[in-house]
């Protein structure tokens, strides 16, 4: 019997826990004051995170309602973040063209992607696709993490610019759990 032999982790569970703690740390430090989203299991450790250090974070069913109570808060003077799956652009899309941007409201969006290389199910695929493009042609940035290291920065910079009344997007990488690495 042939024994396939092991091929490293991509990250070791120190790494793996590390950037789901930046990122929230990051995005408290950056004084957001509210989380909102609908329920990811790829973004549960961030959610954690927040919650552990007290920040509120509203559940709601979908991502078009999350950008709205994002904008009110924002336009009350709050520090909202929007935190979705990929999959869900596509319902936020009106609240954002329609709302978020014509009024300058500045909200970071943490976007976990879904059907980008490695996807193994197709209903992640056309989305995950044209997330990149979709929000381009909206005229928001979008940044991409594909390395742990990235992360804080790019937090803390997304956070910044919605300061600023810009919207802008980092996108979570299935590379930063590891799961694009080559054998």
């Amino acid at each position: 019997m042939t024994t396939r032999p092991q091929r490293p982790r991509a990250r070791d569970a120190e790494t793996a826990v590390a950037w789901e703690r930046w990122l929230a740390d990051e995005l408290l430090d950056a004084g957001v004051d509210v989380g909102v989203l609908v329920p990811d299991k790829r973004l549960d450790p961030v959610i954690a995170g927040l919650r552990a250090r007290g920040l509120l974070v509203r559940s709601l069913t979908q991502e078009e309602e999350c950008v709205a109570y994002a904008a009110g808060q924002f336009l009350a003077g709050g520090r909202p973040v929007v935190l979705m799956q990929s999959s869900g652009l596509g319902n936020a899309l009106n609240a954002l063209g329609s709302l978020v941007l014509p009024y300058n409201v500045g909200i970071p969006l943490i976007v976990s992607m879904r059907g980008t290389l490695g996807e193994t199910n197709p209903s992640q695929v056309p989305i995950g696709r044209a997330t990149v493009g979709l929000l381009a042609a909206l005229g928001i940035q979008a940044f991409s993490a594909t390395h742990p290291d990235q992360v804080r920065h790019m937090a803390r910079s997304v956070v910044a610019m919605a300061g600023a009344g810009i919207t802008a997007a980092m996108l979570l990488s299935q590379e930063l759990e590891g799961r694009n690495e080559h054998p």
